[in-house]
């Protein structure tokens, strides 16, 4: 991995996704919340130049073909961008072994990686051994979550078919 303290700038993407947008708006609360939590946050870290906002709005984390993800590994790819900021890892993804891959790639690219509320940057040397286990350690939770909850809604629908109840929006 690349030296990342050595860096004097670092221009970054700010990434945002949500699983569900909010339908009637052109951009979902959460989308909004996240925004304004980053750029507050990077207000106290002038090293870091905000390069572009990618998001996913409506789209779950469990795969990465979703565009603003794949805008960012390009931006990473092309050498656009050093720095990647999110609010928290599950913000990135919730499949387990698709994240640890984008994980390893930004190391690969040295890139700063920061997951804002699991106090997770990958530049602070502090923190890092810690992080060996703590980082894939949440994944797996953020994977696992997503599975449960699946389990779990599927489970109500089926019951309430069985049960002969109405099931739509309305």
């Amino acid at each position: 991995m690349k030296n990342l303290t050595a860096q004097a700038v670092y221009n970054a993407d700010i990434y945002l996704r949500l699983s569900d947008d909010d339908g009637d708006k052109p951009e979902s609360n959460s989308i909004k919340n996240q925004r304004e939590f980053i750029t507050e946050f990077l207000k106290s870290m002038p090293e870091i130049r905000i390069h572009a906002e990618r998001k996913d709005d409506g789209f779950s984390g469990v795969d990465f073909f979703r565009p603003g993800i794949q805008e960012v590994l390009q931006d990473v790819r092309s050498g656009a961008v050093n720095c990647v900021v999110v609010k928290d890892l599950s913000r990135l993804g919730r499949n387990y072994i698709e994240t640890g891959k984008v994980l390893q790639e930004f190391a690969d690219h040295g890139v700063r990686f920061i997951a804002i509320n699991d106090n997770y940057d990958n530049a602070n040397a502090e923190s890092n051994d810690s992080d060996n286990i703590v980082v894939p350690f949440k994944n797996l939770l953020n994977d696992s979550y997503c599975r449960d909850i699946s389990i779990k809604v599927r489970s109500q629908l089926d019951m309430k078919r069985r049960k002969g109840e109405f099931i739509g929006g309305y």
